[in-house]
């Protein structure tokens, strides 16, 4: 919801929703992020360079050293490790550029801060047997923290790089097909510009009372060029005749106004 109120430059063109490009976003972002989570685990259950490093501990350890992937410690550090990445994207793919090239809201700023402190605090005191998780040290949130920081830095280079082919790409097909759409037209039937409605009806309300002064002035005797002088009051009264009489006839026809 705070996206509604952050603060971003806007495109150097007229942007639409393109779903190609998005699905191709959507695609490298994710197959990254699955990646950065993929390998995170991957390292925990095959090898103990965090226990050996970091004095942390599992739960689940079997005699011979192997570690259970259904251990609820390792559920807890997967759902953390996802949960801080997967909202840390925002700042990559509201920027043009580097993310810390465009400061972010203080409110999406803020609502990072306090969801992830919330999540920090589940990862270390939900103990919630019924979703298979377990609280987990402070030692393995720093790890995760740390682990997220060394992933999330390279997205900028993940977008510059589908910038430069596939979003590229699917850019140069779009403006291929509107000049084709474009092309179409030109051979088909000519357009004429023809005259609006609005003004159609202005020219209607008004060239009547143009020609009723013409008609009068004929039949007075006011032709030939002769100049007719008449004083202010009489101006003012004509103009608020016709202002009258055009009022009632837009009120009779609303959909005119």
């Amino acid at each position: 919801m705070t996206l509604s109120v952050d603060r971003v430059l806007p495109s150097n063109t007229p942007d639409s929703w393109d779903l190609a490009e998005i699905f191709a976003y959507a695609l490298a972002y994710g197959l990254y992020l699955t990646m950065s989570t993929i390998a995170l685990l991957i390292i925990i259950l095959k090898t103990n360079f965090f226990e050996e490093k970091f004095g942390v501990t599992l739960d689940k350890v079997y005699p011979d050293g192997a570690k259970d992937p259904n251990d609820y410690m390792i559920h807890m550090i997967m759902y953390l490790q996802v949960a801080i990445i997967s909202q840390a994207l925002i700042f990559v793919t509201r920027s043009h550029g580097f993310f810390f090239m465009e400061m972010p809201s203080y409110a999406l700023l803020g609502a990072f801060c306090v969801a992830q402190l919330i999540s920090s605090i589940i990862a270390a005191y939900a103990n919630w047997g019924f979703t298979q998780i377990k609280g987990i040290s402070g030692g393995w949130i720093g790890i995760v923290w740390v682990w997220n920081i060394i992933w999330f830095l390279p997205l900028d280079f993940v977008k510059f790089a589908m910038k430069a082919t596939i979003i590229k790409y699917l850019r140069q097909r779009h403006e291929q097909q509107i000049a084709q759409e474009v092309r179409g037209q030109s051979q088909g039937v000519p357009m004429a510009r023809t005259t609006s409605r609005v003004g159609s009806i202005h020219e209607s309300l008004y060239s009547n009372r143009v020609s009723f002064i013409k008609r009068a002035a004929r039949s007075v005797g006011f032709k030939g060029g002769k100049k007719v002088h008449l004083s202010q009051n009489e101006l003012q009264r004509f103009a608020s005749i016709q202002a009258a009489h055009t009022g009632q006839t837009l009120a009779r026809h609303a959909s005119r106004q």
